[in-house]
């Protein structure tokens, strides 16, 4: 779990304990669409004009399931309470070894959900935006 996922440069694992849910990887990785190309339909003429260029990556949204976890309930709340604040600033530069050489980077628009089991382990739904997909390159 340690050197697996990286936000906003920070190993997750050593500073918030926090590692990705299996999902987590597949939803990174899930291809981006591509823009709609340009239409112009006429009463004028058959049919309609389309305006094909080299496509453009749409923007896309993000659900991450992660998970947190503390030696105990103190550690938990510290931890906690760090990656809210690490939330707060609004960006997240996500990086996971298996891309080294991508970042995704995405802004932080809810938690939809959090469950908290035995006061020592979390898991949370991130709901992130990534505006501009063709912007990987470290």
């Amino acid at each position: 779990m340690k050197d697996e996922l990286y936000l906003n440069g920070k190993d997750a694992y050593t500073t918030w304990g926090i590692s990705m849910d299996d999902t987590s990887l597949s939803e990174l990785m899930t291809p981006v669409s591509n823009k709609v190309f340009i239409e112009n339909e006429s009463r004028l003429e058959h049919g309609k004009q389309v305006i094909v260029t080299k496509s453009k990556l749409d923007a896309r949204n993000l659900t991450l399931n992660i998970n947190l976890v503390a030696s105990n309930e103190q550690q938990f709340f510290e931890r906690y309470n760090s990656f809210c604040e690490e939330l707060a600033t609004g960006m997240l530069e996500v990086r996971t070894k298996y891309q080294p050489n991508v970042v995704y980077r995405t802004i932080y628009q809810s938690c939809s959900q959090f469950s908290q089991f035995m006061r020592g382990i979390g898991k949370f739904t991130l709901k992130l935006y990534e505006p501009n997909p063709n912007d990987r390159t470290i």
